[in-house]
């Protein structure tokens, strides 16, 4: 569908000027489940563009505007929320919000690439000697007793372009990130690593030899530089392996046994230990590893769902409650207790940032989800709604 003008500017009024509107003509205009789905791609478009000034020259932002949402669509997946549930986490997520707010939101995704999102929680870079180096908000040189010409950057992470070992031996750097953190490396060959909370990435301070080899646990995105001659290479503690040349990819082992990988664009091959057989998946599928049986599974998804916490988000869809306290408690260090085990089999669908508080993000959830949540201190007790 199209979108006229007059419903892309209504949407951009429910959005920074909500309490304005008569909640009546609001209601009637979400009735209908394309302007429901326009809101939810206007939002995410408002999120990319929000340097905009919206009050300037409308007609051409909107235009630049409709462009994105149509350009997204390729990327973001279709959410099949109901009318009601979207309005539920729409206007809990959006309404009211100024251009000046949407800015310091943009502020706030800069800095918690180095601020952790937990108090005192900082990521670590491990040099060859084991001498433990924090990561703070400083743009910075680090160097070792083998390493040297290390960059940290307070905007764009940790940066190996122009790092050096002594002698020929390969020497091996390890980045750690806790609880509630998020960081973002540069290989020294120019691939990108974007690492989740709880991730442990080991990899050479410059890459050597005929292959490009790092070893993960935890969650990272890669976006691999292109290199025939020199394969790059990510093995897990599962055995499995996934091989690229060029390409962007996610690659999940928070799971004990089980390695997930959800390949965006270029090809990968997925081989489990050594021995096994190579799968090589296609972009828009995910491959899920089990140690147990050795198997590998291949499906068609929709990417974002699984990359999107790169971008600051949770994305759900039909998750259970049990999954997304999962993720929620590797983000918040929070301890999770259910009053009854049935209510772990909950489902949930809905993109939140990943920015709000836990207070604000449970909110949004025991909703649609008929749930309540009780917070004392770092453990949330999940209980039935009325």
């Amino acid at each position: 569908m199209r979108y006229n003008d007059e419903d892309i500017e209504f949407a951009n009024l429910i959005l920074t000027d909500r309490e304005n509107l008569d909640d009546v003509e609001v209601n009637a205009w979400m009735e209908d489940p394309e302007h429901v789905k326009l809101l939810q791609e206007f939002a995410t478009a408002y999120q990319v563009r929000m340097n905009k000034n919206f009050d300037r020259d409308k007609e051409k932002e909107f235009a630049r505007l409709e462009r994105d949402i149509y350009e997204r669509k390729s990327r973001r997946m279709t959410l099949r929320w109901s009318v009601a549930a979207s309005i539920i986490l729409l206007v809990g997520l959006f309404v009211g919000r100024t251009v000046t707010e949407w800015r310091d939101l943009d502020d706030a995704r800069v800095l918690a690439k180095t601020e952790r999102n937990v108090p005192g929680a900082k990521a670590e870079l491990i040099l060859s000697t084991g001498e433990r180096v924090v990561l703070d908000r400083k743009n910075v040189a680090i160097e070792g007793l083998n390493e040297m010409g290390i960059r940290n950057d307070s905007v764009t992470g940790l940066d190996y372009a122009t790092a050096k070992v002594e002698g020929k031996e390969i020497m091996y750097n390890t980045m750690r990130i806790p609880v509630g953190g998020f960081y973002q490396l540069a290989l020294s060959d120019g691939s990108k690593v974007w690492l989740n909370s709880m991730t442990e990435l080991r990899f050479p301070v410059t890459f050597t030899g005929e292959q490009r080899k790092v070893y993960l646990t935890g969650e990272a995105y890669f976006e691999v530089t292109h290199d025939s001659v020199h394969p790059f290479i990510v093995e897990t503690p599962d055995g499995m392996e996934v091989k690229v040349y060029g390409t962007e990819f996610n690659m999940n082992t928070y799971e004990k046994g089980v390695v997930q990988t959800v390949l965006v664009k270029g090809k990968v091959g997925v081989r489990g230990g050594v021995l096994g057989k190579e799968v090589v998946l296609a972009p828009e599928q995910m491959a899920v590893y089990r140690e147990k049986t050795g198997e590998i599974q291949v499906e068609n998804v929709d990417p974002y769902k699984y990359v999107a916490w790169k971008d600051g988000e949770f994305v759900f869809e039909r998750e259970t409650i049990e999954e997304i306290m999962g993720r929620l408690s590797r983000w918040y260090d929070v301890k999770v207790f259910y009053s009854d085990e049935s209510l772990k089999q909950k489902r949930f669908t809905g993109a939140i940032s990943r920015y709000k508080d836990i207070e604000q993000v449970l909110h949004l959830i025991e909703g649609p989800a008929t749930l309540h949540f009780e917070i004392k201190g770092n453990v949330v007790t999940v209980q039935g709604g009325q």
